[in-house]
């Protein structure tokens, strides 16, 4: 398999490759398997700084990381084959530096070097921990570019054993792997519980003897599904890009322990003075390796030479009231306790001297769900001043790209030109639905061209109509008609039924006082959701939204959830219902009440956003083995979505669930695992296919 590279002896260098130069800079994206791993040793076995790269990162960033780097070439792993663009460039590193771009708490990358001999120390401390051997199998279901993962990649060359490393979506591959006896698992705390869940209780044949977790908590939920599954416990690592791994600690430790230092690691906690602080008291996290510099780690712990460090967060995150330090991601583990929470955010809100608590969750019952009860939750389990302020209910917690949340983000005015162009831009559409109400847009269709055919042929006057079609002209809503045209276009390409939806828009919901209103008075209590839409508003959503594209989306989604007759169906949607009409058979739901009953086959079609938010009842009406299918757009689309497509979210448009990642999560937290993911069409519409959990 190409996921398995045999260490022993060293890896073969891949063709491509012979010519680098060392101390000079080559980019490296793939991906995972054995050939990105030769690639990798052969890179810095010939001395040369090597630039990590994120396979899925767009051309854009490869190329700003790479500029950040000095320049250099780029070495690019498909399989067997490799390519190497552009020219070699001189690096101001040492040979063999590794540069790992890392997130920041801003989410914003910078490049962290490493040295080969720091890296080679890493492994030694992974392997002697976990005992590799030469006959070991280390599995890595990780991107072997982060940090994390490259330390075990280390551990398998200083041990000489065999590593498989398979992409963190690929669960059946993983679980291949496990059956063809893999002894030693490095893991994050996302990939255990996919792994747990897919796994369900029934413990499969395995020869698993450790299963570490790294870049993040575990907490006892995680610790008990994931042992019920495989027959072991989670052991935890803790360590960071700059350093590597620090801490290993034992399956079955406390909630936010990571264990005890590895060999060559120093620690302190200290206080706000530098002073050592007594064992069981907070304090900031100074570390030192092999007897180097103190650094300091960012965190604040605590530390119990009985139970080991304890984690408590992230120092700039951390909140200073009154004469505490307050970890915000404590009180977001305390508020995912609670089984309706499936993601939360605590940070602090300044307003004069004073400083208070805000936690926004997730609820899987939607936006819309009470969460008057999540005080007594947090009261139950932290103390008073850790207790927030303020909850409130959000769609999803934005996080940076490794996970991590991201503070509210600071923003400043574009420049003039900017400004100047969005003032002006309402002119051009209301061009376009003059040129729409006159009849001009179907005239042109049927056959008139110039302005006095226009004019005679519509009742219009003729200067003006020549005038309006020369500023069309120029603002690129008309064009010279082709002397000999290639294709019937009927009327020039536009999409009527849109343009219409757009104009009931520009007069109702999508206007400056809708926008103030909004913000004003807050999602929860908008004036579209007050008065709802006229007919007028429905009528030419439901043809904008719901024809030949939405019927052609049904088929495939019906076959992607294997629908055959016999089987009941459930439609939920905001529309007039498509997929019951295409099926022939079902029941349809518009804004009501969800119907009682289970159904083998729940589709939720433009309703997941608002209609059917709450996703704890959903999960309800899934017959045992039933489906779920979800048809929608999200904001986290794979070529993203336009501003425009915001607001109407946000005027208008439903508010739950608004990507696919909290849309994941939230079915996680109703006892629901998404199988497959479609995207279609252009902006991509998802087709997402859920299924209850195994008991």
């Amino acid at each position: 398999m190409a996921d398995l590279a045999i260490t022993a002896g060293g890896l073969d260098g891949l063709d491509g490759l012979d010519g680098v130069e060392p101390a000079t800079t080559v980019a490296l994206s793939g991906a995972n398997g054995g050939p990105w791993l030769a690639a990798y040793r052969t890179l810095i076995d010939a001395g040369a700084v090597v630039l990590l790269l994120d396979r899925d990162a767009p051309p854009a960033e490869h190329r700003r990381l790479l500029d950040a780097a000095g320049g250099g070439r780029l070495v690019v792993v498909d399989g067997d084959r490799v390519t190497v663009t552009g020219d070699p460039a001189p690096s101001s590193h040492p040979p063999g530096t590794v540069l790992l771009p890392s997130s920041g708490t801003t989410g914003a990358p910078k490049l962290v070097a490493r040295s080969t001999d720091s890296l080679r120390a890493e492994g030694r401390r992974h392997a002697r921990y976990a005992g590799l051997g030469a006959d070991d199998t280390l599995l890595v279901p990780l991107h072997l570019w982060h940090a994390y993962a490259l330390g075990w990649a280390h551990a398998a060359f200083e041990a000489e054993c065999t590593i498989a490393a398979v992409p963190p979506n690929a669960l059946g591959r993983c679980a291949e792997h496990i059956a063809a006896g893999a002894t030693v698992l490095a893991l994050v705390p996302t990939v255990a519980r996919l792994l747990a869940r897919r796994t369900g209780r029934a413990v499969p044949d395995n020869a698993l003897r450790l299963a570490m977790v790294g870049a993040g908590p575990v907490d006892a939920a995680l610790e008990e599904r994931f042992t019920a599954a495989f027959g072991i416990g989670l052991a935890r690592n803790y360590g960071s890009t700059e350093t590597g791994a620090l801490f290993s600690g034992a399956p079955g430790s406390p909630p936010g322990c990571v264990g005890f230092p590895l060999d060559g690691v120093e620690f302190r906690v200290v206080g706000p003075d530098g002073a050592d602080m007594r064992p069981g008291a907070q304090g900031e996290l100074l570390v030192r390796v092999d007897g180097e510099a103190w650094h300091p780690m960012g965190d604040l712990a605590a530390y119990d030479p009985a139970a080991g460090l304890r984690l408590l967060g992230r120092r700039t995150r951390a909140i200073r009231r009154g004469d505490r330090w307050i970890a915000p991601e404590e009180i977001e583990a305390a508020l995912c306790r609670h089984p309706d929470i499936a993601d939360a955010r605590v940070y602090p809100v300044r307003h004069g001297t004073s400083v208070a608590l805000q936690a926004e969750v997730v609820h899987v019952r939607g936006p819309g769900a009470d969460v008057s009860g999540l005080g007594g939750h947090a009261k139950a389990l932290l103390g008073p001043q850790k207790v927030p302020d303020r909850v409130r209910c959000v769609g999803e917690v934005p996080r940076g790209r490794v996970g991590k949340p991201l503070p509210p983000r600071a923003l400043a005015l574009a420049g003039r030109d900017a400004l100047v162009a969005a003032a002006t831009a309402y002119k051009r559409s209301e061009l376009l639905f003059t040129l729409v109400d006159l009849g001009i847009v179907e005239a042109l269709g049927e056959g008139a061209r110039t302005a006095p055919e226009l004019a005679v042929r519509l009742g219009l006057d003729e200067a003006a109509c020549a005038e309006l079609l020369r500023t069309a002209e120029d603002a690129g809503l008309l064009r010279p008609e082709d002397p000999v045209p290639t294709t019937a276009e009927g009327t020039g390409g536009v999409d009527t039924a849109l343009v219409a939806l757009e104009a009931e828009l520009s007069r109702s919901w999508v206007t400056r006082e809708a926008l103030a209103e909004v913000v004003r008075s807050g999602a929860a209590r908008r004036p579209f959701d007050r008065e709802g839409p006229s007919e007028r508003l429905r009528e030419v959503y439901e043809t904008a939204l719901h024809g030949a594209a939405a019927h052609r989306r049904a088929r495939s989604g019906l076959a992607l959830a294997r629908f055959a007759a016999g089987h009941s169906l459930l439609e939920v949607s905001a529309g007039p219902g498509v997929y019951h009409r295409v099926a022939g058979e079902g029941t349809y739901a518009g804004r009501g009440p969800l119907p009682d009953g289970v159904f083998d086959l729940v589709v939720l079609a433009n309703a997941i956003h608002g209609p059917a938010a709450d996703l704890r009842a959903v999960a309800e009406r899934l017959a045992p083995g039933g489906r779920l299918l979800v048809d929608d757009v999200f904001l986290d689309a794979p070529e993203g979505v336009p501003p425009e497509t915001r607001l109407d979210w946000l005027t208008h448009g439903g508010t739950a669930w608004p990507t696919e990642a909290a849309a994941a999560a939230g079915l996680a937290a109703a006892g629901l695992t998404v199988r497959r993911t479609l995207h279609l069409g252009r902006p991509a519409c998802t087709l997402l296919l859920a299924a209850r959990e195994r008991p």
